[in-house]
């Protein structure tokens, strides 16, 4: 049994005994993570409940930290996700520039904010208040990925570190490309590119070198990587169903061999899907969100993957942890997890106030796993 103990609005697992049993802890309501540092040490993410989408970064012991410097309340428009590193100190984000338009930014717990953005790249332009969005952010915390506006009015993906300054990956003229996560050092971006009819496909960029994992007419993408970069996640195209199915793709010394594995029953075919948003830097667990239906108002649902275990659903997965989530909450996503694999980050909506809340799953710790770097 875990004692719990409710303190300032969380809950915390005081007893000796709690630390070897997996446990849950809940934000304030309104603060939605979006990703963990190594150890569940910190975690970022957005303030959703005021509408501000402000970013936000959250420690067990100090509680939530808003960083300022959000878009919405200037510009009336927010985009991409906070990120943090691996220890837990720098943290990456859409912010507000000095001069009043969206822009890639990267926090420093020492220093705070630094703008990427301006001066905007020679091929870069401002388009619709914005020059460009982060969408994520290495392992060291030097680099933050995304996209800046280019002057044909296109995304192009990008990637900043305050000793290249910014750099535009390979991408095919008049597409667009997002750059949705980092490995640890910088050297694996991993996102989306378009294919010529304007479907996303899952992209690659090694070492300068970009790779297309699928190349189906349905939406798709790669959303995480793992630190060493071998390991990446997102969703590919089932084409035998014509759905979009959960995927992990690894490194085999030459390509990235998929693995897809597929959807939460009672998704409709061809309509629904599932995609993995994040894994650890073993590849030994996985998370993401499960669309029932693309329609609007169609149910979503968050689903842990583990090679023993396969997909299991939200509730499910968490029932057999031992633990229960709050009374009312309907769990939207399990959407972020450390990189060693132990804390494990998701949001539901309580019907009952009209809100969203994340929560925070501790696993046992007994012996952690080492980060793999590159």
């Amino acid at each position: 049994m875990i004692r719990s103990c409710i303190v300032a609005g969380l809950i915390a697992c005081t007893s000796a005994t709690a630390f070897s049993q997996p446990k849950i802890t809940l934000l304030p309501k309104g603060y939605l993570v979006t990703d963990l540092a190594a150890n569940g040490i910190a975690a970022c993410g957005n303030v959703q409940g005021d509408g501000t989408y402000e970013t936000f970064r959250w420690t067990p012991a100090g509680g939530v930290e808003r960083l300022g410097r959000g878009t919405v309340e200037v510009i009336g428009t927010g985009a991409g996700t906070p990120d943090i590193s691996y220890n837990g100190k720098q943290v990456s984000a859409t912010i507000i520039s000095s001069d009043n338009f969206a822009t890639q930014g990267i926090w420093d717990i020492n220093s705070g904010w630094t703008e990427t953005m301006p001066p905007l790249p020679a091929d870069g332009k401002v388009l619709d208040l914005s020059m460009g969005s982060a969408w994520g952010l290495s392992g060291d915390g030097k680099t933050v990925s995304g996209f800046y506006w280019n002057t044909i009015g296109r995304a192009q993906g990008s990637a900043w570190s305050a000793g290249n300054g910014m750099y535009a990956v390979d991408q095919t003229p008049g597409r667009s490309v997002r750059i949705n996560a980092v490995n640890y050092n910088g050297s694996v971006l991993v996102g989306w590119e378009e294919r010529f009819d304007g479907p996303w496909c899952p992209t690659v960029w090694r070492n300068g070198v970009k790779m297309t994992l699928d190349a189906y007419g349905i939406p798709t993408g790669a959303e995480g990587v793992s630190g060493s970069g071998d390991i990446v996640v997102g969703d590919s195209v089932d084409v035998t169903m014509a759905t979009r199915s959960a995927t992990i793709w690894r490194w085999n010394g030459t390509t990235y061999i998929a693995q897809q594995l597929g959807w939460l029953p009672g998704t409709q075919l061809t309509s629904g899907g599932a995609q993995v948003d994040a894994i650890s830097d073993d590849g030994k667990i996985a998370v993401g969100t499960n669309m029932y239906s693309w329609h609007p108002g169609g149910s979503v649902d968050g689903f842990v993957w583990t090679p023993q275990g396969g997909m299991k659903k939200d509730v499910t997965y968490i029932a057999s942890l031992g633990l229960t989530p709050p009374v009312g909450m309907d769990i939207r996503s399990i959407n972020a997890v450390s990189p060693d694999g132990y804390t494990l980050a998701g949001y539901g909506y309580l019907s009952a106030t009209n809100e969203y809340q994340t929560f925070i799953i501790s696993l046992p710790q007994k012996s952690r796993m080492p980060i793999l770097r590159r």
